[in-house]
């Protein structure tokens, strides 16, 4: 069975396309190390976009500096998407984030992958979840070479297959899916909060 058998499924009226022809997409060379006569930005690493879904001004960025060209090709924007590109597990590459807030001087860091979708083609939050879905991500998996660290070649990243709906479509699915992840997480909450109030013991709950 092919990983790509779920493009031969798709409900009328959706493609399926490579990432390269719905966004631009760009490989970040921009390193921690500071330099005196580089602009000071705020760098978002690797572990911003593996630990948190969504990019916000709220997440304590490292301080770094960046060249006037760094930053004007790997500043964020919103619905930027950004992946890991390298790891050294294989089943850690391709995670993303999807930038909600930004700033000037907010610049997508080294070992990450940025994409910028064409706004009349693909809507950044549809993206960022055909992302987080395996059959799809698995492609930038399969795709990864190392031995103690698997990277995906840029090149590779371009081909990757997408399912493509009409816009209004992917922003309908995209809104449900906030809704949806947004509910389940208050009802797991709601579920870890009264199961810690039942474990303490008696003269700690009074």
């Amino acid at each position: 069975m092919s990983f790509l058998d779920w493009a031969d499924a798709l409900p009328d009226g959706w493609e399926a396309k490579p990432l390269r022809s719905i966004a631009d997409y760009v490989v970040s060379n921009v390193d921690k190390v500071p330099a005196e006569n580089e602009i000071p930005v705020r760098l978002c690493n690797y572990t911003d976009v593996y630990n948190n879904e969504f990019i916000t001004l709220a997440i304590d960025f490292m301080h770094a500096t960046a060249t006037a060209d760094e930053v004007a090709k790997f500043g964020l924007c919103v619905d930027d998407v950004i992946i890991t590109k390298d790891s050294e597990s294989w089943d850690d590459i391709g995670v993303p984030a999807l930038v909600r807030e930004t700033a000037g001087d907010l610049v997508c860091g080294y070992h990450l992958a940025l994409f910028r979708p064409f706004k009349q083609r693909m809507d950044g939050a549809f993206l960022f979840r055909c992302l987080q879905a395996k059959p799809i991500r698995v492609q930038l998996e399969l795709t990864a070479n190392g031995v103690t660290r698997f990277g995906i070649p840029k090149s590779e990243i371009g081909t990757m297959t997408l399912p493509v709906p009409p816009m209004a479509e992917q922003r309908a699915i995209a809104e449900y899916l906030n809704r949806e992840t947004a509910r389940l997480a208050c009802t797991i909450l709601s579920i870890w909060a009264t199961c810690a109030i039942r474990q303490r013991p008696r003269h700690i709950r009074r």
